[in-house]
């Protein structure tokens, strides 16, 4: 009997330790996608997904300080470029180019943003944290709406401004199109896609950390990501993924 034991530990143990955890650190724009990436990535591959979220400036400044993180989803490319000249990276490549949408609970007048934002509570992401906030500020600037003309509220993330919109803190927010979705489902919002030429492309990129770089599982996250069935769930969820 121990021998039969013994013979069935020996040939499920090599496939127990065959799986393990890759630890992913994600932009806040990329929260909904990276909930289902995870679950399909684990069914795919057996190996599973944790997720940490945050601003883009915020979690790199945790890696840089030894956050044990593994790959690193970042919604710009100026910190995974920083990451590499640092060292910390094994790997990166750009994942996905999001896209901006002006949201509120108001109309959205036709007359320009100047008319619809001038004196009122609006929402923008963080320049210095968030890529999106970064963005925001160049689409007012090309509208020559004045910031000083409205009440902005600076977010920490993209997912503070989709917050306050949905709670009525703020009037107007700039936020990523991939969590609209989670804001409808809470309530009539007029929702206005911002044109890609409004604003810098904003290109996201993913890197494969150094510290990982002999990490099983997240080898085989970083392989997977770059393939058709996390290509779909990042369209799914209102990206443009660059061609392989």
């Amino acid at each position: 009997m121990l021998r039969a034991l013994a013979l069935i530990l020996s040939f499920l143990l090599p496939v127990c330790g065959q799986a393990g955890e890759v630890r992913l650190a994600v932009a806040s724009n990329m929260l909904p996608a990276a909930r289902d990436l995870a679950d399909a990535f684990a069914a795919a591959t057996g190996h599973s997904a944790s997720i940490a979220h945050g601003a883009t400036g915020r979690l790199f400044t945790q890696i840089t300080q030894g956050a044990p993180f593994d790959v690193f989803l970042a919604a710009d490319r100026a910190r995974p470029d920083a990451l590499e000249q640092r060292g910390l990276s094994h790997a990166r490549r750009t994942y996905a180019l999001g896209r901006l949408v002006l949201v509120g609970r108001d109309a959205i007048r036709a007359d320009g943003l100047a008319a619809t934002l001038v004196g009122r509570r609006v929402a923008i992401a963080d320049p210095a944290l968030a890529p999106y906030g970064v963005a925001a500020m160049e689409v007012l600037e090309g509208a020559g709406v004045d910031p000083a003309a409205m009440t902005v509220l600076w977010a920490e993330s993209v997912a503070q401004v989709a917050v306050w919109v949905q709670t009525g803190n703020a009037e107007y927010g700039f936020l990523a199109a991939s969590l609209v979705p989670g804001l409808e489902a809470r309530g009539p919002l007029v929702i206005e896609p911002v044109p890609s030429s409004a604003h810098a492309p904003i290109a996201q990129d993913a890197v494969w950390l150094a510290g990982a770089a002999d990490s099983a599982a997240a080898r085989a996250f970083w392989d997977w990501f770059g393939g058709a069935e996390a290509a779909r769930i990042l369209s799914n969820h209102g990206y443009d993924v660059p061609a392989p």
